[in-house]
């Protein structure tokens, strides 16, 4: 039990865990009140959803450290993977000062047309997707990487280097799960685009809810899977 619990202190006094947290929250309450047809439940994932977005405004400065440090990829691999990991950094930086110019419109700091603010909420929700869509290219090309190694190290071993393999089996099976996890937030993503980009606004919020909380389920469980499996 205390080790349980030293786990789920380690997972809230972090930032990335704090957030995972208040996501499944957020999404739980937004479920319960489609459901049960209840507003102030829904009111309630709002207003987590709020703050969530309240403690991204403060993201600029890590994701311009992010940037720089990580360049132009020369440390990767291959000129694909820079290439992907420049394309998601820059996606990643131009999402926050457009999410910051909706909130300030929202409080009613920025004067926009209904029209322009529209067009920059949709823009957000686009980064958010395409973000998401990069992050499912770089999943699957790093479990393509890791079945490549398993392949090598099978026909290089006489044993099969069972320890090696093991772990490249427990690495390839939390990919697996993240590639699955990214997939349910494409799906909510796109549903918040306009009628007419993809399947935007076709699914209800009932099921849109569901999909976001099975995926802050399983964003949570990766947590501590990875802490238990990876060491």
């Amino acid at each position: 039990m205390s080790s349980l619990i030293e786990d789920v202190c380690d997972l809230l006094d972090s930032y990335n865990g704090r957030d995972k947290v208040v996501r499944l929250a957020c999404y739980t309450c937004k479920l319960y009140g489609c459901i049960k047809d209840e507003k102030p439940w829904q009111t309630a994932g709002s207003r987590l959803s709020s703050a969530r977005m309240m403690l991204r405004l403060f993201d600029d400065i890590p994701m311009i450290r992010h940037t720089y440090n990580y360049g132009l990829g020369k440390h990767e691999a291959t000129t694909t993977a820079a290439f992907l990991g420049v394309l998601a950094n820059i996606v990643d930086q131009a999402f926050l000062p457009v999410e910051k110019a909706c909130w300030l419109y929202d409080v009613g700091v920025l004067k926009l047309s209904n029209d322009t603010a529209y067009k920059l909420e949709t823009v957000s929700t686009a980064l958010w997707a395409a973000s998401l869509f990069i992050s499912l290219i770089q999943t699957s090309r790093s479990m393509q990487k890791l079945w490549w190694s398993r392949q090598c190290l099978q026909r290089a071993s006489e044993d099969g280097g069972a320890d090696a393999k093991k772990n490249l089996d427990v690495r390839l099976a939390l990919e697996g799960v993240v590639t699955g996890k990214l997939c349910l937030d494409i799906t909510h993503a796109v549903s918040c685009l306009p009628a007419g980009w993809l399947w935007g606004e076709s699914i209800g919020s009932t099921k849109v809810s569901a999909i976001a909380t099975t995926s802050s389920v399983i964003g949570i469980a990766m947590y501590f899977a990875k802490k238990r499996l990876l060491k």
